[in-house]
């Protein structure tokens, strides 16, 4: 199972006491991969950069590179389909470049998604 996850959602499943902490824990024991393009992985490191300490933030970066459960995805495409917030199209963008089963999110930006005939994401 191929998963982009939102950044709202991937810091707080970094957190052992979150109820989403099992999307990280399942990341790790490879349950899933996890698909990220440039864009998503600049915006996960700047967050963590500025909501954790230098050594976490170094720490999830390393994994992001190393992680054989990660896997970078090349986006060829600018879809658009999300115009209220475009910042969120980066998410869109990945998930169909990696023909990902699912996207993870809180945002309900996403939710236009669920409403294209012309194309199937689980959000």
């Amino acid at each position: 199972m191929k998963v982009v996850i939102d950044s709202n959602i991937f810091i707080m499943c970094l957190n052992p006491a979150s109820k989403y902490n099992s999307v990280f824990t399942e990341l790790v024991k490879g349950s899933y991969t996890l698909a990220v393009s440039t864009d998503i992985t600049f915006e996960y490191l700047e967050i963590f950069q500025q909501k954790f300490q230098h050594t976490k933030a170094e720490m999830m970066d390393r994994f992001l590179r190393e992680s054989n459960h990660v896997t970078n995805t090349e986006i060829y495409n600018c879809w658009r389909l999300i115009t209220i917030d475009p910042d969120d199209n980066k998410y869109v963008d990945c998930a169909i470049a990696a023909n990902a089963d699912y996207i993870v999110t809180n945002d309900k930006h996403l939710n236009v998604l669920n409403k294209l005939a012309f194309l199937r994401l689980n959000v």
